[in-house]
């Protein structure tokens, strides 16, 4: 890129050299102007010094004399002779003579001149003396160019012609000043030449070289050394220059290994794997025809994989994928590529598969050779993997997806995979994708639903089975998107998945201890009771949210009971104990919800702060014909002083045993549906109205 004339450094370069030159010469003339100026000033005085002694005999005559008209011609003589003006004054101060001359106009530099050489308008001054003889005096004149020393008689003064002497200093000046001009000027190109000589034109040189490297490619470029600087300031900065290119080149190496390699394994990274599968699609495209090979991409996930880490540390984890890099990598062809997509998660691109039957041999030896590492570091493990096999191209789909998509395939074959319990490889299928979509809309849709809290809460009351008195309600999230209501079996997983649970969890709990406070102020003490998650229940604030929620609304305690399924309590009882003894601690009842469709140790059981076992429906929906698992439960519950609750009651035969059994509530369709909050509150008035509410200590 040109640089502009005016912005070159050779131009500013020359201009502050001469404008330097011109400071510098200035200064110097100024001060031969000053030392002119005190010269010119001298030399006039010295002058008029000189002519007044010459006349100062005469002058004297004419004093003693007392002659006007010699001492006119005595200064007359003084005019003619450069002086401006010349008096004689008698010892008693009468003006004896004076001569003059006529005065010329002047300019303002002539002005300016006499300012400054004269501005006390100086002059000279003698004293007369009266001569002893005349002949006497004549010879003293001569011998010794002074008067001899008598009485004073008089003074002669003499007026320095100052209009002469700043005429003269101005001619002076202005050749000085047209020289010194020249002078400087001349200065300041030589000063900008050489600059430009040993600056300017080697940086020139640096310039043009730089712009001549490569920035694809910068280093193994170095820069020569302009001649006649290999040891000055410039030699040193191409010398560092050329080293940051070295260094630049091994850096350069290093970031290109990071960028397309995991530093953990040594494996292919994602972008690596992206434009190794791009480059093999692109040949299978080209390829095709009835001889053409495949590509195949084989997904894996190891399974449980955070076990290994939550157990044995991450250090051992670590060691754990570098093993299993090993592994996959000697369990596919030089040609095919092995890479880590981050996690536990790895990609294979298998080139030239003959058929599908040929990536499922290799997908079977991935899983033996995963499955054959037995030890890592001084732990004993067992690894299992689940693998999605995506075949490209697929039969009857005339479009070719990119790696991305093909990815996406995979992946998704590895979830059905991984949801059949692992260990196992599982073919890419179209509805597969479907589900994958119909999965991606609803976790959108459910963040928006988070985000303008559009859910609902409905109420399905229980009631006493003996009695059948209203006991409370459970509280239970609806939604409805896209105009159709979502079953919570759809969402809730997806919820627990994305973490979204969390803020559904809130607002379930705000919205109902806000109802039962009404209820209980406007009517009476009603319990109502929410389902909690896993993932709530493994907050460690958790509890602390339950007590600012209760104290938030004003809800007492004994109105909130929270549901929570066998399988979460039981899935780490020791990490959850500590936050159930809090909730019990407030005064909150808590449940097991769906007690019997888990592993149940009994020794947890009795230690576990629990109020309240629910039946699971499946086990009501055998009753009368098979009571074995119901009765157990409501036995277990009475020999542990715990209340039974028994859901998806539906017929009558169902409540009449169960009553008959010592069941002591009862939920389900038969009582009634879930009750939006004014149809519950309807509920609630009528059982306190007619006394039907069960009192809070039953």
């Amino acid at each position: 890129m040109a640089i502009p004339v005016l912005r070159s450094l050779t131009l500013k370069q020359a201009t502050h050299a001469v404008l330097a030159a011109f400071v510098i010469g200035l200064t110097i003339t100024a001060a031969e102007f000053f030392w002119t100026a005190t010269r010119e000033r001298t030399m006039a005085l010295a002058q008029m010094e000189d002519l007044a002694i010459l006349v100062e005999g005469p002058a004297a005559n004419a004093t003693w004399l007392i002659d006007g008209e010699l001492a006119g011609q005595v200064l007359q003589g003084l005019v003619r002779a450069n002086a401006a003006w010349a008096e004689i004054h008698l010892g008693d101060g009468t003006l004896l003579a004076r001569r003059e001359r006529p005065a010329k106009p002047m300019n303002l530099l002539e002005r300016a001149a006499t300012a400054l050489l004269f501005a006390d308008r100086p002059m000279v001054t003698h004293e007369l003396t009266a001569p002893a003889g005349m002949a006497k005096v004549e010879t003293d004149k001569v011998e010794t160019g002074k008067a001899a020393d008598g009485p004073r008689i008089g003074k002669l003064v003499v007026g320095i012609d100052t209009e002469r002497a700043a005429s003269g200093f101005l001619a002076y000046a202005s050749t000085a000043l047209v020289a010194g001009t020249l002078r400087n000027l001349l200065i300041g190109l030589v000063m900008a030449a050489v600059f430009h000589r040993l600056l300017t034109r080697p940086l020139l040189q640096i310039g043009r070289a730089v712009a001549r490297i490569d920035p694809e490619k910068p280093y193994g470029q170095p820069l020569a050394v302009p001649r006649g600087h290999a040891d000055d300031e410039l030699g040193f900065v191409i010398a560092r220059f050329n080293h940051t290119l070295t260094l630049l080149e091994r850096e350069h190496e290093e970031l290109r290994r990071m960028a397309t390699r995991c530093p953990l394994t040594g494996l292919a990274n994602r972008a690596l794997l992206l434009d190794r599968l791009d480059h093999a699609i692109e040949l299978v495209n080209r390829a095709r025809g009835p001889d053409a090979g495949r590509l195949a991409v084989l997904y894996v996930d190891l399974d449980r994989f955070k076990r290994v880490n939550d157990s044995l540390g991450h250090g051992v984890g670590d060691l754990l994928l570098c093993r299993v890099a090993e592994r996959l990598g000697a369990s596919v062809r030089r040609c095919d590529t092995v890479g880590r997509l981050g996690g536990d998660e790895f990609l294979v691109v298998l080139e030239r598969v003959t058929d599908r039957d040929e990536a499922a041999m290799v997908a079977q030896r991935l899983l033996d050779g995963l499955s054959s590492l037995r030890e890592v570091g001084d732990h004993r493990v067992h690894v299992t993997a689940s693998i999605g096999i995506a075949i490209h191209p697929l039969e009857g789909n005339g479009k070719a997806p990119d790696s991305t998509g093909l990815m996406r395939m995979a992946d998704s074959a590895m979830q059905a995979a991984k949801a059949a319990d692992g260990d196992r490889f599982v073919f890419y299928t179209r509805d597969m994708t479907d589900r994958a979509e119909t999965r991606l809309r609803l976790e959108s849709g459910l963040r928006e639903a988070v985000a303008a809290r559009s859910f609902d809460l409905v109420y399905q009351p229980k009631i006493e089975a003996a009695s059948g008195r209203l006991t409370g309600f459970e509280a239970l999230i609806r939604w409805r998107h896209e105009g159709a209501a979502i079953s919570p079996a759809d969402f809730i997983p997806v919820a627990e998945d994305t973490g979204l649970i969390i803020e559904i969890g809130r607002w379930v709990l705000e919205e109902a201890c806000r109802t039962a406070t009404r209820w209980a102020l406007d009517h009476g003490p009603v319990p109502v009771a929410v389902n909690v998650s896993a993932r709530q229940l493994a907050d460690p604030g958790f509890a602390r949210l339950v007590e600012q929620v209760l104290q938030r609304h004003g809800t007492p305690p004994r109105l909130l009971e929270l549901e929570i399924t066998e399988t979460v309590i039981m899935k780490d009882v020791r990490h959850h104990l500590p936050t159930l003894n809090r909730l019990r601690a407030l005064g909150v009842r808590i449940a097991i919800d769906d007690f019997g469709t888990g592993y149940s140790s009994l020794a947890y059981l009795r230690q576990l702060p629990v109020d309240v076992l629910k039946i699971d429906r499946s086990f009501v929906n055998d009753l009368p014909h098979a009571p074995d698992i119901a009765s157990t439960v409501i036995a277990l519950a009475q020999r542990l002083l715990l209340s039974t609750v028994a859901e998806g009651v539906e017929t009558a035969e169902q409540r009449h045993w169960l009553a008959e059994a010592g069941c002591d509530v009862l939920q389900g369709y038969l009582i009634s549906r879930p009750l939006a909050a004014e149809a519950a509150e309807t509920m609630v008035m009528t059982a306190f109205a007619r006394d039907e509410a069960l009192p809070l200590s039953a």
